[in-house]
């Protein structure tokens, strides 16, 4: 079998190969590029270095986008594939810049990002890829840059604290009697002003413990733990352990185009359901229809807050596989459904006819809820002469029935999600979000962050969702399910 040559690396050309030629002419790249050139980036900041002109905006965000679209988030990675791959190559225009001027590029334009993400909505709108019938709302926990030995307990870091101001003390004194020692011994024209280096190191962790400590809000418990790497994140539990991490938003359409993405360092979805829509319409200027999310975001100050803004809600109260059956602790003893509330009366009545009155509320306030519950009771003769009770409750005191401020939402939601409709659209949600955040994770790489704090976070979110959707748009147009519209 013939084989094709494969002997002289230093080929020359007659006539310079042109950098066009490097991509070919489907690649999405290319439509990303062309997308981006349309787009304002005057607002992007880049910095100058050793005395030379700015690169250009459009170029830096081009580079970056593609990196976070295809998992290339590292400065330092980016630069080196500038001079390896021809994709990186032909999107810089064979410009290199380096790791800290991309690093830096990326972190010092958060508006900027922010801005470009609704601009891509504009042009997915003008697609026709950005539609509001239904969109899902998930959360993901995104793994901090910092160790898991990195944390330790508010109160603990105070004993460290102690402990190291204790030890700077002490060397400043043995440091002390040690200079009048041997000023007693040679005489005092020695400088002797040098400080040890182990009281340098004490020094520089009293000021970090310090930093630290001035750094957490107001009424942070002590038993919270904190990361001296990174203070702003917190210990979350994920599916693959407890670990330093921080909470992702994510909102999805039908067509996989992320609406909304935002970063909270709670580590619970149920506060987060309203700043999703309500960042949906700042960048988007509308509500979505229909919203699904998980039982993660099941409050009734939710169920409330989405009638009140008049989007069709899904949220259950149980996990999928559980909707629409009742879990009780007591599964052979009547339910609450079988009691009818009287709203006029403010009571609840048995179908035999007997009556529960209003005999107490209980306040229950968290850090994620608030609700104030009334507690009813029938008289305990009423349900010691009724025939029903051993089937209806093991109290001797007789039966009582909880009620808070939220039972008339949860009441409908749950028999929306009954109907067979109601579950055709919640089955919707982990086809839409769900395979949207693994690509987010696996392909693009943001299962772990490079960027610090709370605000490096929201930054990278926003980067790798812009770049998500930028790829979404750019591999329909290449493959020729979809065009870019003509107004670009």
């Amino acid at each position: 079998m013939p084989i094709r040559p494969y002997d002289d690396k230093n080929q020359l050309f007659l006539l310079p190969r042109s950098v066009n030629e490097w991509v070919r002419a489907d690649h999405p790249a290319r439509v990303l590029s062309d997308i981006v050139d349309h787009l304002d980036v005057s607002v992007f900041r880049t910095v100058s270095t050793e005395g030379r002109p700015c690169y250009d905006p459009r170029m830096m965000v081009k580079v970056l986008l593609w990196g976070y679209a295809t998992g290339v988030r590292a400065s330092r990675k980016i630069e080196e594939r500038l001079h390896s791959d021809v994709v990186f190559m032909w999107l810089a225009g064979l410009q290199k810049p380096d790791f800290r001027t991309i690093c830096l590029f990326r972190k010092d334009n958060q508006p900027a990002i922010e801005g470009l993400f609704a601009q891509v909505l504009v042009v997915a709108k003008q697609m026709g890829l950005l539609k509001f019938g239904l969109v899902a709302l998930d959360g993901t926990k995104l793994r901090a840059s910092a160790g898991i030995g990195s944390f330790k307990k508010v109160s603990e870091w105070r004993k460290e604290l102690a402990k190291a101001q204790a030890e700077v003390r002490r060397m400043v004194a043995d440091a002390e009697a040690q200079d009048a020692a041997d000023d007693a011994r040679y005489g005092s024209d020695q400088r002797g002003d040098e400080l040890p280096e182990e009281l340098v190191d004490a020094k520089e962790r009293v000021r970090k413990i310090e930093r630290l400590l001035g750094q957490l809000d107001v009424g942070t418990e002590e038993t919270q733990r904190v990361s001296m790497t990174d203070p702003q994140s917190r210990y979350m539990h994920t599916q693959s352990g407890s670990q330093p991490a921080y909470d992702a938003q994510v909102v999805v359409t039908r067509d996989r185009i992320v609406v909304h993405a935002d970063v909270t360092t709670e580590p619970i979805d149920t506060n987060q359901l309203m700043p999703a829509i309500e960042g949906i319409e700042r960048v988007a200027a509308t509500k979505p229809e229909k919203l699904a999310a998980d039982a993660g975001y099941k409050s009734g100050h939710n169920l409330r807050a989405l009638e009140k803004s008049e989007v069709d809600g899904c949220l259950p109260e149980t996990e999928e596989r559980n909707i629409g059956k009742l879990k009780r602790d007591y599964p052979d003893l009547y339910g609450k459904e079988v009691f009818t509330y009287d709203k006029e009366r403010d009571c609840y009545t048995f179908p035999a006819g007997q009556a529960l009155l209003p005999k107490t509320k209980v306040k229950r306030k968290t850090k994620y809820s608030d609700s104030v519950s009334t507690i009813y009771a029938a008289q305990r003769a009423v349900c010691r002469d009724c025939p029903e009770m051993k089937r209806c409750t093991k109290n001797q005191s007789g039966r009582t029935i909880a009620r808070d401020q939220y039972d008339e939402e949860r009441l409908r939601m749950r028999q929306k999600l009954g109907t067979d409709e109601g579950k055709a659209i919640y089955g919707e949600r982990k086809c839409i979000v769900e395979p949207t955040i693994g690509q987010l994770k696996t392909v693009g790489g943001i299962a772990r962050l490079l960027l610090r704090g709370l605000v490096g976070a929201k930054i990278e979110c926003k980067w790798s969702t812009t770049a998500h959707n930028l790829l979404k748009l750019s591999r329909l147009v290449a493959g020729g399910t979809a065009k870019v519209a003509s107004s670009m």
